[in-house]
């Protein structure tokens, strides 16, 4: 569950994926690619994942034990007595976007074919211990992916724990003690003494990270720190350990993960077989993962296409003939370099976290060539420069009484009109403004990415097949737009709006460079003296632009409350909504915002 809730708040202070049905998707998404990499860096020969059960475990019994527990106060150096609420108290209720994605998720991995373990009354940290440890006795050399440090006091020398985030970290022994201070079987007793505040396990209040791994150094065990608490010379440890003994070792119990809950161990059911390409294909579909899907396919040409390149103009003559009556001439643009641009790539990668619906227009690329396609299967492929072919295709394409397709009709203004001189008239449909109408919360609509999520075909580049394709799917989604009752906005609105949104990146915006220079320079005064007033507040300079710095001022100079979320590389958090929360009790987050 864990990589779940990883997977939802690495999207949480994006943009929000969804399908077109509202459906949120994003954790899903993140969940699957996560999986995906696992196997593909790892080619693991047996996986399985291993969930909680939305029930009462033996931990909150051990945890029903203690009725109030101790609160170091900072500012007055005492200990503080409140009523503790049990274990895990401070966890908030599962976001709802996310409970909805729950059943999605178990379907992505009954798909990838990887078996789901639970078991009333134990946590999935138990489940897995427990599966680990009788998999380590049959002398498996076992990987338990997570990356909560709770799990590396499951580590030996069989047992590894692999952290993905971390750069696909691998913890052994050493690394345990690296990170932690402590070996793995010392785990526990760290974890006892600082306690959690998430899970709501008490610790010894006033004993934070530094003053656990010393004082298990120390005395080996948290046992023996509690025995021989009269021995510490820091007087807040001391009083802590002395003060709080029942707390301390329910903590040990609370935070050790049992090692031999009742489940077998069934190592050929966890056998990694090839994933169930429907179901996935189903499910990806579904939830609109075009950059998903196209994984999924093998690189189709469309079904031997009649592509031939145009000799002459007659070739030409013969294409144009063969347009039957009413029928729309397909045409595609095949430009000197078309790189996909990086804002797209970006976006295949976060699927519905951004919608370019344009791509910046810098010097755009001549057409090298150009096909038409008068019927599907068939395509002509004609070199924009020259006279013969060239001259006859100029001439079609400008004339108004022949109508058109075209996918992406602004990009090929600027690839014809602008560059060869050549001038589109009569264009009549726009596949891609037929896409964004029917399904506008895609990332994408490019053609390749269209004729996925329509034909479930993935293209290959060949000019001469993107005009076929482009002829199918103007037809197609035509007649879509005109069952949703769009029409008359693509008529109205859309399609006129195209030359005009071309002539204005022509003509680009006139800038006052000068105003733009002291709107600049006034600006940096401005951020100078706000900079200088929150070192004032904050008794010393810092780069306020890094998290990382930022964080240590708030929390560790400042002593401000610590969010119990985190941001990238397991740093604490200064996202806007916890700045938004420090403000109100400090200065420096209020001047920061």
């Amino acid at each position: 569950m864990s990589f779940i809730f990883r997977a939802y708040h690495a999207m949480a202070r994006q943009r929000g994926m969804s399908t077109k049905t509202g459906l949120p998707t994003a954790a899903t998404y993140v969940f699957v690619n996560m999986l995906r990499k696992l196997r593909d860096d790892f080619s693991p020969e047996y996986l399985a994942a291993v969930f909680d059960v939305a029930a009462p475990t033996f931990r909150d019994q051990q945890a029903g034990q203690i009725t109030t527990v101790r609160r170091f106060d900072l500012k007055t150096q005492t200990f503080q007595e409140i009523e503790y609420r049990g274990y895990k108290a401070n966890r908030s209720e599962m976001p709802g976007d996310l409970a909805q994605q729950l059943p999605y998720i178990r379907r992505a991995l009954e798909a990838y074919r990887i078996p789901i373990l639970e078991l009333g009354g134990y946590e999935a940290d138990d489940v897995i211990g427990t599966l680990a440890k009788k998999a380590a006795a049959q002398s498996y050399l076992v990987y338990v992916v997570s990356s909560d440090k709770d799990m590396l006091q499951l580590v030996n020398d069989r047992v590894l724990v692999l952290n993905p985030p971390k750069d696909n970290l691998i913890c052994d022994a050493a690394k345990v003690e690296e990170i932690l201070g402590v070996p793995p079987e010392r785990v526990v007793d760290v974890m006892a003494l600082r306690g959690d505040s998430i899970d709501n396990i008490p610790g010894a209040p006033g004993i934070g990270e530094k003053g656990s791994v010393e004082l298990i150094k120390r005395f080996g065990t948290v046992e023996a720190a509690l025995d021989r608490a009269a021995e510490v010379e820091r007087r807040t440890y001391r009083e802590s350990l002395q003060n709080n003994r029942e707390a301390v070792v329910i903590s040990k119990k609370l935070a050790t993960i049992d090692c031999d809950v009742p489940i077998g161990l069934d190592v050929n059911a966890m056998k990694a077989g090839e994933p169930d390409i429907q179901a996935l294909r189903a499910l990806f579909t579904e939830l609109e993962f075009t950059s998903l899907l196209k994984d999924l396919l093998p690189v189709v040409e469309v079904a031997e296409g009649d592509y031939r390149e145009a000799k002459s103009a007659a070739d030409i003559e013969a294409e144009l003939s063969a347009l039957p009556p009413g029928g729309v001439l397909a045409v595609a643009v095949d430009s000197e370099a078309q790189p996909q641009s990086k804002l797209e790539d970006e976006a295949e990668e976060a699927e519905e976290e951004m919608l370019p619906l344009s791509t910046t227009v810098t010097a755009p690329e001549p057409a090298r060539c150009i096909a038409i396609s008068a019927a599907a299967g068939k395509a002509l492929t004609i070199l924009a420069e020259g006279d013969g072919a060239a001259s006859r295709l100029r001439d079609a394409l400008s004339d108004e009484k022949l109508p058109k397709a075209i996918h992406d009709f602004k990009a090929a203004i600027h690839s014809l009109a602008e560059q060869r001189g050549i001038e589109l008239r009569n264009v009549q449909h726009d596949p891609m403004l037929y896409s964004y109408l029917l399904d506008p919360t895609y990332s994408s609509h490019r053609l390749p990415d269209v004729a996925l999520r329509r034909f479930s075909l993935k293209l290959s580049g060949n000019v001469a097949e993107s005009a076929d394709v482009t002829g199918r799917l103007a037809s197609t989604l035509r007649r879509e737009v005109e069952e949703c009752g769009l029409l008359k906005v693509y008529h109205d609105i859309d399609l006129p709006l195209v030359p005009v949104l071309a002539r204005m990146e022509e003509a680009g915006v006139n800038i006052d460079r000068k105003a733009l220079s002291a709107m600049s320079s006034r600006l940096e005064h401005e951020v100078e003296i706000k900079a200088r007033e929150i070192y004032q507040h904050a008794g010393c300079e810092f780069n306020i632009n890094s998290p990382r710095q930022l964080g240590d001022v708030l929390f560790n100079k400042l002593n401000l409350p610590k969010p119990v979320k985190y941001g990238k590389g397991k740093t604490i958090s200064t996202a806007v909504d916890v700045l938004e929360v420090l403000a109100a009790t400090h200065e420096v987050p209020r001047l920061v915002l």
